[in-house]
This record gives structure tokens, sequence and C-alpha cells, in this order.
């Protein structure tokens, strides 16, 4: 999600989602570090080595790695510098590759250290997202306000009675939990701002990690098939889905800059879905995985 991150790790006992990141949930916000891909990656690790499981080292295999959005991009950086730890990698809507022209010069200035006291930005933030989602889904080719881009993942208005997020807690939404953070979380604010700022979002900051993991993708096709098995992704794939009607991550983009920057080595599925399909088309996202998978 663009405001929080939360994979999916596959093992042997099945599938263990990862908390939320760093000032989302009930997780501490570290105010003195930039919200990028090095701190995102630190906490996968420690996730990792914190973990009853054995997840990595000799006998332990390798493990799947889902990211959602902000997740998505935070889990191709992961897999460019830690490919040997990984035997699949799925992106849903992945953050990492949005263009450059495609942020709205609000958002440039509103994100932009100094130019906005924080204390004014923080309300002005906090403001829109306890707002929740939106009356009418923005048209594709608007330029991207990131204050409202966490409310893309938001059914619009009808929609909501379809997303459900808990079969056991059924009253639980994401609009719900967006407001709680943001009256009862000291430090969502900032580490939402702090992920617009810094985080793997923008293709001008992520084209060259990208371009690293397609290399390593290219490089596994001289293996033998068994040390495919043993050591490469799974398939040699990436497996990327997106909805079609995404105003965040574009599909026509996202499609043209992941092919090539992954030179090739990446399949693609398709949603009749905004940013918000992983909450709404749950069933079909998780059977496309298990496809994928095999």
């Amino acid at each position: 999600m663009l405001y929080c991150f939360l994979p999916l790790l596959h093992y042997e006992s099945g599938l263990t989602p990862l908390h939320c990141s760093f000032g989302r949930g009930y997780s501490d916000s570290p105010a003195d570090l930039p919200q990028d891909e090095r701190l995102f990656t630190t906490q996968i690790l420690l996730a990792l080595s914190s973990s009853p499981l054995s997840w990595t080292g000799a006998g332990s295999g390798r493990f799947c790695l889902v990211g959602y959005s902000l997740g998505g991009g935070i889990a191709a950086a992961f897999a460019s510098y830690f490919p040997e730890l990984l035997s699949s990698l799925v992106l849903l809507a992945p953050a990492g590759l949005i263009r450059d022209s495609a942020i709205s010069f609000q958002s440039r200035l509103l994100y932009s250290n100094g130019l906005v006291p924080e204390m004014v930005l923080s309300f002005l933030v906090g403001r829109r997202l306890r707002a929740g989602p939106l009356i009418q889904p923005k048209p594709k080719k608007q330029k991207v306000n990131a204050s409202d881009a966490i409310t893309e993942e938001l059914p619009t208005q009808g929609q909501a009675n379809v997303q459900l997020l808990s079969r056991a807690y059924p009253n639980v939404t994401v609009p719900d939990a967006v407001y709680w953070q943001v009256l009862n979380h000291v430090g969502f604010v900032w580490s939402f701002m702090s992920s617009m700022r810094h985080g793997p979002i923008l293709r001008e900051r992520q084209l060259e990690t990208w371009k690293r993991l397609g290399k390593i993708l290219t490089a596994q096709k001289s293996l033998s098939p068994a040390e495919q098995q043993a050591k490469g992704l799974r398939n040699g794939k990436v497996l990327i889905m997106c909805g079609n009607h995404d105003s965040i991550i574009v599909r026509e983009e996202l499609v043209e800059d992941a092919t090539a920057a992954l030179e090739g080595n990446v399949e693609f599925r398709y949603f009749d879905a905004g940013h918000e399909f992983p909450s709404t088309k749950y069933d079909e996202v998780a059977q496309h995985i298990l496809d994928f998978w095999g």
C-alpha cells in the first residue's frame, strides 16, 4: 500500500504476514530515520531473524515474498539485494516505477522538506487521511496528489460492502483503520509523509534497482534446471498484478516500464478494478499466486 507495507512470506508451514511497517498499526515510528528502502529492507531482515521459524540459512530453504503497493516497491528492492533468500516474488500494484511526470506540483511542494512547516504539513495530511474514501474515482490521466494517494486503495462509494478485510472481524474496514491511526498513533502521519518523501515509489529513484533485479533474472537463465530450482526465482520471472482502473499504478505505464527494467522476465495478471483490488478480489489474487507457485 502507499501507506502500509504488508508483504507475505511463504514457508513450508504456510503463509505468514509481516506486521505493518514502522509507524503503522501498533508499531513504533523511528522519527530520526528516513523511511526509505534501506529502513524497510532492514525491517524485513529483522522480521526474519526474530521469527521462531528458520527462514534462512542451511537447511531452511527459501521463502516467497508478496508485496502490495509501497510494499511492492520494497519487495522489489529487497529481491534485488537478497535474491538468494527468495524462491518467488509477487508484486501487487507495486510502487517503484511511478513516473515522475505523474506526480502533481502540489505534492512536490507539499512533500519537499522545509518548504512547508512540519506542523502545518502534518495537520493538512492528517485531515486528508481522516476524510476517507473518494466519492468518485480520479481519472487515470490526472496527476497524483500524494495526500490523496492513500484513499485510492479504499473502495469508492457503493463498493464498501465488498471490501472485506477479515472474515473474523467483518466490522473492521480500511477507512476505520486509517482513521484510528491518524487519531491515536502519533507517528503515523509522519511515517506516511516520510514514505512519500523517501520510499521506493518513483521511477526516477528506483529504476536502477529494478534493472539490477532484471539482470539477476536474466543471469539465472544460464543456470541448469537443477541450479535454477535451488537458487533462482520460480519460473525465472516476477509475477505482477494490477488493476485496469488504477489511477496510482497505471497499467500501461507499469507494463512498459517493468518489462523493460526486468528484461522481459515478468508475467502480468489484470483485474477489472482499481488500486484496491487485493482487498476486493482476494480470492482471484490468491488463486493467481497459487497457480504461479505451481
